[in-house]
């Protein structure tokens, strides 16, 4: 008897080798996520300690009528094991082929948002500009529209260089005038700040945005060897604070190592001039880290950051999203165009939603994830809020953005940063 059990033991040990190299061997051939690689490590001495324990009293009970008794129970608890860890999705799996995602009816003649243009009554929805880079835009003193976008130099995968466009539409939305330059250095940046182009390390500005030029025009550099002293500092800070129209308090800092001094800039508007102040903070002990800009230096009329997170301006009344289609439930989404990843479990599918100008209204759908989890878009249905939403991208859907100015003959619309639209009269 003893010598049978030690049989059992040593068979059944055998084959729970044999299970665990097949185990380790899809552990290694598997394009498995880092979540499910993780949970192949945790559970191997469960499932180590398992199989050894379901072959050993396998081979007792083989020739019995009570294997199929066992084995029926062994495969419910590993169901249920996998079912409630996710292994091999198929908790996923089974919620996708119980879940109808039948679209109601009345949503079904929704047009795609994505669409280059979508005609609606007597307007029509034309998207002006698509771009993997947030999208600004300003509205200038002459009533025209500033819009500037990023795109990276073609055949290069490095952050630099980026072609920087801007366009200028008039009050009817009709494109007027293009500048564009080529950024290959940090130090080349050209900063839309209230219609002039400045360039605060290089010192100089273009007046394109406001009327065309776009000659570099010099701005006028105060204390640029440090030698003014601290009441010198003080004095000129106070009139820039109580005189100049226009501060760029960028969070420029510098050293210079001829005098071993730190130092900072401040550009500024006085008299209708530009200059740059180079402040030293080496020897200056009131220096404050941080100066506020007079001027407006987020160029979004849709939205602004407020505590490092992008808020819109307002909630638009005249956009209301009716129904989410939950389409397919997916798990860790990972984006090859942008290499992000989330992980997770969301709902693939679609938003509709209805947009109004005057008595037309488009009906429209947006290709969205849907986390219910959690709740940081500002979508509602029914007066209440469905969820986070982010896109193909995994980057996270706010609300819809939309800008009306009774200058303008036309509209603005966007559904993401880097993507705006204008709303115009057919």
């Amino acid at each position: 008897m003893e010598k049978a059990k030690k049989s059992f033991l040593w068979k059944s040990f055998i084959l729970c080798l044999v299970f665990m190299t097949a185990y380790l061997i899809s552990f290694l051939i598997f394009d498995l996520s880092n979540n499910e690689k993780l949970n192949y490590i945790i559970f191997f001495p469960l499932v180590l300690a398992s199989s050894w324990i379901f072959f050993y009293f396998f081979l007792q009970l083989k020739d019995t009528k009570s294997l199929k008794y066992y084995l029926s129970a062994w495969m419910l608890i590993a169901l249920a094991i996998i079912y409630t860890n996710g292994i091999f999705n198929l908790d996923i799996r089974l919620q996708n082929f119980f879940h109808s995602s039948k679209l109601p009816k009345e949503y079904r003649q929704y047009v795609d948002i994505d669409k280059p243009k979508n005609q609606f009554g007597k307007h029509e929805i034309i998207l002006f500009k698509a771009s993997d880079h947030p999208i600004d835009q300003f509205l200038t003193k002459n009533n025209e529209l500033i819009i500037h976008s990023l795109t990276a130099a073609k055949h290069s995968n490095a952050t630099l260089p980026i072609i920087h466009t801007f366009y200028k539409l008039d009050k009817n939305g009709n494109q007027i005038d293009q500048y564009s330059y080529k950024q290959n250095k940090d130090d080349e940046t050209e900063i839309l700040f209230e219609g002039y182009l400045i360039n605060v390390t290089q010192h100089y500005f273009r007046n394109w945005a406001l009327d065309g030029d776009t000659t570099k025009k010099t701005i006028e550099l105060y204390n640029a060897n440090l030698s003014w002293s601290e009441g010198q500092q003080r004095q000129a800070l106070n009139d820039i604070e109580n005189k100049a129209v226009y501060l760029l308090s960028e969070k420029i800092y510098g050293f210079d190592q001829h005098n071993s001094k730190s130092y900072s800039k401040k550009t500024y508007l006085m008299n209708g001039k530009w200059y740059t102040l180079c402040e030293n903070i080496s020897d200056d002990n009131e220096f404050a880290l941080q100066t506020e800009s007079k001027g407006r230096t987020m160029n979004d009329l849709f939205g602004h950051w407020d505590k490092n997170e992008w808020v819109a301006n307002t909630t638009p009344a005249n956009v209301q999203s009716l129904y989410y289609q939950k389409i397919k439930r997916v798990r860790n989404r990972h984006d090859t165009k942008s290499g992000k990843y989330e992980s997770g479990d969301v709902w693939q599918g679609c938003l509709f939603s209805q947009l109004i100008i005057e008595n037309d209204t488009l009906k429209f759908k947006d290709s969205l994830y849907l986390d219910e989890q959690w709740h940081w878009s500002q979508i509602e249905i029914n007066r209440k809020n469905i969820g986070t939403l982010t896109f193909e991208d995994t980057e996270q859907f706010h609300t819809y953005g939309y800008y009306a100015n009774p200058v303008l003959n036309y509209q603005l619309f966007t559904n993401q940063r880097n993507r705006l639209y204008l709303i115009k009269r057919k």
